[in-house]
């Protein structure tokens, strides 16, 4: 029985490497920050385990872009003021965030700051990031 427990626990931290692995930032510029003042939110998924944040904005040359963002869970977004009506479709808000390297409409969320100048933080400001 002894080596059926321990059997057991080899396969459970063996399954779980994989599973952590998805949440890694490698893809994502983690030096620097997309800024857009004037993003319009198409939705959000208040889900485990990462919220998403779906937004438009217009470019320089007045194309419409579809951008992506990936949140943390709400149980990580609760405690820094968030709520599953924090955002909703319409709003137009500031928005800040790590961008894909390979220039995809996708990144991590840093932070939105609302019209009142009211600001919601995902993660913790990081020190070495600059906003573009």
């Amino acid at each position: 029985m002894k080596r059926g427990g321990f059997l057991a626990v080899v396969l459970l931290f063996s399954m779980t490497r994989p599973v952590m692995a998805h949440h890694g930032t490698a893809g994502y510029d983690m030096t620097s920050m997309t800024a857009f003042a004037k993003a319009t939110i198409t939705e959000i998924e208040w889900t485990n385990p990462h919220c998403q944040i779906r937004f438009d904005v217009t470019s320089d040359k007045g194309d419409l872009q579809h951008w992506t963002l990936e949140a943390p869970p709400p149980s990580m977004l609760a405690p820094r003021e968030w709520t599953r009506k924090s955002l909703q479709a319409g709003d137009a808000v500031k928005i800040e965030f790590h961008a894909a390297k390979n220039g995809s409409p996708f990144g991590i969320i840093q932070r939105v700051t609302f019209p009142d100048g009211k600001m919601l933080r995902a993660y913790p400001d990081r020190p070495d990031s600059k906003t573009e």
